[in-house]
């Protein structure tokens, strides 16, 4: 036992992270980084790498996988490289809002867990980041709009690339990994994107830009993982603790995500980016509405079965019939 006590000594956890250093991201990091090591009896550190320097999310899942990296926080397509049913919660148009977003996460959490365990990832803590807007240099209400605009699509990313689909013969999509799209503003290699409001200002993407067309696509997910291997080296003490400061600390993450994103619209009024509102009763709306309906079908079998996406369905629905009493 007392071998058993000695081996769990002095780990230290290395996290990567896309946010950048100084934002409310890396500030609570810090905090849950402080009082993991304060509650282990400095037996267990963490180490958060921010703003990217452990590359792009695909580069850091691959480093956890050889060990170069033990975690991180990332997107939901961070988290969907690791296991790709997760993604079924950010399909476009399938939440109205944040409660019903959460409330189905509460139902399926133990299932996703257990997906990732099977992948050799411990999932910690999953949760909504923001709504999802296209950015441009025009203003955009419809399809139509979407003609000579160059549009910005992460590369690898291939529920961002179906989903772009909705413009194939209207802009024009270009592929570029996440760090290569302020240089891409700023040359005029693109002059629209999506992202959520504060992505958008902190990445400083939004000074290149003056409309943002105010009809979210879908509602982003953010999450934190951690090696299997990496958490079964944990007593089973170290391991609650950790998981209960980062449900406490992520959970402050989310909501600050959440509301960062209601002041950086604020701040895009100061910028003059005017926010231009979605034609909802065009037939060109319809038609948008139609292929992200589509885009539910493309995904079925390959990132997530059938039957799971009917439960998504009828949980979420579930929820809107509770709320109408």
């Amino acid at each position: 036992m007392f071998l058993a006590l000695f081996l769990i000594l002095d780990i230290t956890i290395k996290m990567g992270a896309l946010a950048p250093d100084g934002s409310s991201y890396a500030i609570i990091s810090a905090k849950l980084r402080n009082e993991l090591e304060k509650a282990t009896a400095g037996k267990v550190k963490m180490v958060w790498y921010m703003g990217g320097v452990m590359g792009d999310e695909p580069e850091m899942v691959k480093k956890i996988k050889i060990g170069q990296l033990n975690g991180g926080g990332f997107t939901g397509y961070g988290l969907g490289l690791i296991e790709k049913s997760i993604r079924v919660l950010e399909l476009p148009g399938l939440f109205k809002d944040y409660d019903e977003l959460l409330w189905v996460w509460d139902k399926f959490r133990d299932e996703f867990k257990d997906k990732f365990r099977s992948k050799g990832f411990e999932l910690l803590a999953a949760f909504p980041v923001g709504k999802v807007y296209v950015f441009a240099n025009k203003p955009i209400s419809k399809l139509d709009d979407f003609k000579d605009v160059k549009l910005w699509v992460w590369s690898g990313d291939p529920l961002a690339s179906e989903v772009a689909q909705v413009l194939k013969g209207y802009a024009q999509l270009i592929n570029l990994s996440i760090s290569d799209v302020l240089t891409a503003l700023q040359t005029g290699m693109i002059n629209a994107f999506y992202n959520m409001p504060y992505g958008a200002l902190a990445l400083q993407w939004s000074k290149h830009v003056k409309y943002m067309l105010d009809y979210p696509v879908n509602i982003a997910m953010g999450g934190v993982v951690v090696s299997a291997k990496t958490f079964e080296k944990l007593s089973p003490e170290q391991k609650k603790i950790m998981q209960e400061l980062v449900d406490k600390y992520f959970k402050d993450v989310s909501k600050s995500f959440l509301d960062e994103n209601d002041r950086a619209l604020e701040e895009f009024k100061k910028q003059g980016i005017s926010l231009v509102r979605a034609d909802e009763s065009s037939p060109d709306f319809r038609k948008i509405l139609e292929v992200f309906a589509k885009v539910h079908e493309k995904f079925k079998g390959d990132f997530y079965s059938e039957e799971l996406y009917q439960r998504v369905l009828q949980a979420r629905d579930k929820f809107r019939a509770e709320k109408k009493k």
